[in-house]
């Protein structure tokens, strides 16, 4: 399997669909023209760490951004509701064949958005190019027998 973000997204937005089957989800930061309540989809800054071998760990941050009607009077309801529900639902990230844990999630409320905030830690690896060895026996590796 191939991890890409592309990948994530598409889960990440499978689950939100799922859940919210009447609420659109968007990875695009462009407000204008959406409907709410709707969902937006971002990646927060990343970083890696070294594993060894080939293998190296992305940390990748999400943060699932809920907006509902501001005239709306029970907007604040709303929210802790999706955050609640969004907790039980994003624990795991159903990914291919497998399932992704999601960890440091957590949740704030600022200028009457929802930010559902979490970080992904995948461990991928390097593809290998280099040729197998067919048997110990006729590996030489560089070293002559009869070297005199």
């Amino acid at each position: 399997m191939t991890f890409t973000l592309e990948m994530l997204l598409d889960s990440i937005c499978g689950v939100l669909k799922e859940n919210y089957p009447n609420i659109p989800t968007y990875n695009n930061p462009n407000k204008q023209g959406t409907s709410v309540p709707c969902f937006f989809v971002f990646f927060m800054p990343t970083d890696t760490e070294n594993r060894i071998g080939r293998r190296f760990m992305r940390n990748i941050g999400v943060d699932i951004v809920y907006l509902a009607e501001n005239s709306d009077p029970d907007i604040y309801d709303q929210m802790i509701s999706v955050a609640d529900r969004l907790d039980f639902v994003l624990e795991f990230i159903p990914c291919e064949e497998g399932k992704l844990r999601t960890y440091d999630r957590e949740w704030k409320i600022d200028e009457d958005e929802l930010h559902y905030q979490f970080t992904v830690k995948a461990v991928v690896s390097y593809p290998d190019n280099t040729p197998q060895i067919e048997s110990a026996e006729s590996y030489e590796g560089g070293i002559k027998q009869d070297a005199k």
